[in-house]
């Protein structure tokens, strides 16, 4: 049997990731570290299919539909007995499916309902009181059970998904954010634009499904909506710079090696800010004011609504 205390070697290991893409690459580090201290050993991926294109440095296969019903299992709690006896919610064949493989859950602050296992590994990415990022934390929580982590973590991502990056004229413009109260109002951006064209470069506006869901669609200025995240980030690597908040596209652009200004208010930059990256924050006193946006309901975010788009505009120059 596994301990959770000292997982210094594994040959059958099941990644788990259903977060947000910003998260996602947060993990990513870690999962570089596992694979790095565990060569040989059989890796499958139990996340969202929308991250598998990058996996491949990782050599992660798909997992298998015995392992994954084997993993829904887990969530299916056995009913309750009339006297009030302590019952174990786990199935009985699911441990069996299960029982060879050590399973590497990230999580950010609520573990999911199910009963705690030997072999499951779960990585939590925010801890009460400690400002550290969940990248850090991540792999701290492996280097205490003998996985050490890697400095080369963002050079492999880059090596991998970076060498095609030719950039041009283009400035991409990220208006959107997981959580709206970490949104730069719009008409800031599409002002932000205007400066940037000014500059002879082209500005240009990037949404997803939740942009246009919110209406965040500018009235003026070029925009594009890819279809895909392989698409994103085919477009990331044309860019000379990037501007966005608290937001995954801004996450990848970072591991891919492209400046930008991500601009920070309701969340701690060094916490959740992209690698690379270079931070716009007002510094108020109020700033930040949540860990995690579990908690966010300022019905004023005067951290982004007071900032200027003169301040942004001065740091873009700096980066450009």
């Amino acid at each position: 049997m596994y301990c959770v205390r000292n997982c210094s070697s594994s040959d059958k290991v099941i990644l788990i990731h259903n977060g947000a893409l910003g998260d996602f690459l947060l993990f990513w580090p870690a999962a570089w570290a596992v694979r790095q201290a565990w060569p040989q050993a059989r890796m499958v991926w139990a996340g969202r299919s929308a991250y598998t294109h990058w996996l491949a440095p990782l050599h992660c296969e798909p997992c298998p539909a015995v392992l994954r019903t084997g993993l829904d299992r887990l969530y299916i709690a056995a009913p309750q007995p009339e006297n009030g006896a302590a019952i174990d919610t786990l199935p009985r064949d699911a441990p069996e499916v299960l029982k060879d493989w050590l399973i590497l859950w990230p999580l950010l602050t609520t573990l999911p309902p199910i009963t705690p296992r030997e072999n499951c590994f779960f990585l939590r990415g925010v801890l009460p009181g400690n400002p550290a990022s969940p990248r850090q934390l991540y792999l701290a929580a492996l280097s205490e059970r003998g996985i050490a982590g890697s400095d080369d973590a963002t050079a492999a991502f880059r090596d991998a998904f970076a060498t095609a990056r030719n950039p041009g004229d283009r400035v991409l413009l990220f208006p959107g954010a997981g959580h709206p109260l970490k949104q730069w109002p719009l008409d800031r951006f599409v002002e932000l634009s205007g400066r940037i064209s000014a500059l002879g470069l082209r500005p240009l506006f990037v949404l997803g499904p939740a942009e246009r869901d919110r209406g965040l669609v500018p009235q003026t200025g070029e925009w594009t909506a890819p279809e895909s995240l392989e698409e994103l980030e085919a477009l990331i690597l044309t860019a000379k710079a990037v501007v966005g908040g608290d937001t995954g596209p801004m996450h990848l652009a970072g591991m891919l090696g492209v400046p930008g200004v991500s601009l920070f208010g309701p969340t701690r930059f060094a916490q959740w800010g992209p690698p690379g990256m270079l931070e716009v924050n007002l510094d108020l006193p109020c700033s930040p004011c949540t860990p995690d946006c579990s908690d966010l309901a300022c019905a004023h975010p005067r951290c982004l609504e007071e900032l200027s788009v003169e301040r942004v505009m001065q740091s873009l120059r700096e980066v450009l």
